[in-house]
């Protein structure tokens, strides 16, 4: 199933005097692009740009102002759409003292799965981002990196056809990195379509297909991943520099304007 982001604009209430919404501030605007099915997008963007925004409206969990936001064709919204798809928060929100192993179970369970093969199932989540020696401790009480990892695995419980992914490397070590890139890779390659929120240049030239750049809620630029690399003038390495094409591409858009 694909991704689809058609003119899609949304807001937020602004508070106005003695605390009152009065009005709304927009975050994005018109935004389109689409993500086909076993193919990784990710959006960039510099804070405040209206990434976490416009992952929240692909996900069904803010209404659009205007355009669609579509899961395989159906609004993102409707409850068939979201049935389909695996969604990371920018924050990872877990019920105290809740074990591991219990909360990938219960994301299992709302996913279809029953008994073993509940159990079976958020192990295998688990065991694809390297959880394995978790599974027994209370989800809120893990530091933030395996915290991430646990909200990743909900994300992949039941091999979801859509993912959108917020931000989901944010406190990982190298070797947790390495294992979630190749979690999320390994989705794409099953046939998921993945948009990704990332900010680190090799993150993005290791897992990204293409690249879409926001710029105060809108889109202003996109295009293959290599195009981008290629404009920035520099190829990934671990020397200082590296991420001299990402910064370009925020700065200045990218190969292909909207």
């Amino acid at each position: 199933m694909e991704i689809r982001a058609r003119s899609l604009s949304g807001s937020y209430p602004a508070p106005g005097g003695f605390g009152l919404a009065l009005r709304r501030r927009a975050a994005v605007r018109e935004v389109s692009f689409k993500v086909e099915a076993g193919e990784v997008v990710a959006l960039v963007g510099k804070n405040g740009s209206g990434k976490s925004t416009t992952l929240r409206l692909l996900a069904g969990l803010l209404p659009a102002d205007a355009g669609q936001a579509l899961l395989g064709g159906v609004p993102a919204i409707r409850r068939e759409a979201r049935r389909r798809l695996g969604y990371l928060a920018e924050e990872d929100e877990f019920p105290s003292g809740l074990k591991v192993r219990d909360i990938l179970r219960y994301a299992a369970v709302l996913a279809g799965y029953r008994g073993r093969e509940a159990r079976r199932e958020a192990e295998r989540a688990g065991e694809a981002v390297g959880l394995a020696r978790w599974l027994a401790a209370p989800g809120a009480a893990c530091s933030r990196g395996v915290r991430r990892r646990v909200s990743l695995a909900q994300a992949l419980v039941g091999e979801p056809r859509a993912l959108v992914l917020d931000e989901p490397l944010t406190g990982l070590d190298p070797e947790a990195r390495t294992r979630s890139l190749a979690a999320i890779r390994s989705a794409a390659d099953r046939g998921a379509a993945v948009i990704v929120s990332l900010h680190e240049a090799g993150a993005i030239e290791s897992l990204a297909d293409r690249l879409v750049v926001l710029a105060d809620g809108a889109v202003a630029g996109r295009g293959p991943v290599a195009e981008f690399v290629s404009a920035g003038g520099t190829e990934l390495s671990a020397a200082a520099g590296g991420e001299d094409w990402l910064a370009a591409a925020l700065n200045g858009g990218g190969p292909e304007a909207p």
